[in-house]
């Protein structure tokens, strides 16, 4: 996919997840689907069971000279017994980045737009023992109220609603805090002259996403403010969240200014093609598939 200037390319970890629809939007009904299940089935919905279908990838982002990857993913063969779904996968995304000619010295940026398991994997890898930076020569890019939050877990006061993401920050945030690469960030810098991180909290409590911006084209990297397409036809459902009324303001902010600017929404578990152009008539969002 071109953005104006910008090359910007899905690295898959995992193709497929298939979870329960609870898991993302509350109450959603049979009623609610069968309007739309013509085209969510079978690539975002499993029809017999109702399940939502997703994707697990990062986004490698090349632009004037530089290499962005954005949310990279769960890791290899990580401990992570409460999310089964993730719980020790062999991960190829280091192959699958080599098959597009990069390797992990090459990357320039490392955005994540927050810090649950499944967005800062790839920070690190396993080396002698010991959890290193996997892109060694990249500055790593950390919404500053996200660091403040989690890097509770170091001294044991992350409440335990977070037990999930149980030592995702000693693994994958410490060591590159450790090796100097780190930098908390806030709304407004600017990445490669093309890529400006924007809040986007609710889901968890500094939740960023990004504009990807070039040549009058544009992106909108939202992360996990919208995990599938449904919540783009109900965003006003509750789901779970750090706090769900943040987060339903977030989802509309996001999507009008996909309206607004006729930008393309690319979240982090959307299945291919990955992203969509949105549209809105009678207060009532529409997606329209790259």
């Amino acid at each position: 996919m071109q953005i104006g200037q910008v090359s910007m390319r899905p690295v898959i970890e995992l193709d497929e997840l298939r979870l329960p629809s609870r898991m993302f939007i509350e109450g959603i009904t049979f009623e609610d689907i069968e309007p739309h299940r013509h085209w969510l089935s079978p690539q975002f919905l499993d029809s017999e069971t109702g399940d939502f279908r997703l994707s697990q990838h990062a986004w490698l982002i090349e632009a004037n000279g530089k290499r962005i990857v954005v949310d990279p993913c769960v890791g290899h063969r990580r401990h992570r017994p409460l999310l089964p779904f993730y719980h020790m996968i062999d991960s190829p995304l280091l192959e699958r980045l080599d098959a597009l000619g990069v390797s992990p010295e090459g990357i320039d940026y490392v955005f994540c737009t927050h810090l649950h398991l499944d967005h800062v994997g790839w920070n690190t890898r396993l080396q002698d023992g010991r959890y290193v930076p996997t892109f060694p020569n990249a500055r790593y890019l950390i919404p500053r109220a996200e660091d403040e939050y989690w890097r509770r877990e170091l001294t044991g006061e992350l409440p335990d609603a977070e037990r999930y993401n149980a030592g995702v920050y000693a693994e994958c945030i410490q060591p590159v805090v450790e090796a100097g690469l780190a930098d908390l960030i806030e709304e407004g810098v600017r990445i490669a002259d093309c890529l400006t991180p924007i809040k986007a909290a609710g889901h968890t409590i500094g939740h960023m996403a990004a504009l990807l911006e070039s040549a009058g084209q544009g992106a909108v990297l939202a992360g996990d403010a919208i995990h599938h397409p449904v919540q783009v036809l109900y965003p006003d459902r509750p789901m779970q969240a750090f706090d769900a009324v943040q987060a339903r303001i977030t989802r509309h902010a996001l999507l009008d200014l996909c309206v607004e600017k006729d930008y393309w929404l690319a979240p982090a578990h959307f299945r291919p093609p990955h992203l969509c152009k949105v549209s809105k008539r009678d207060g009532e969002y529409r997606m329209e598939w790259a």
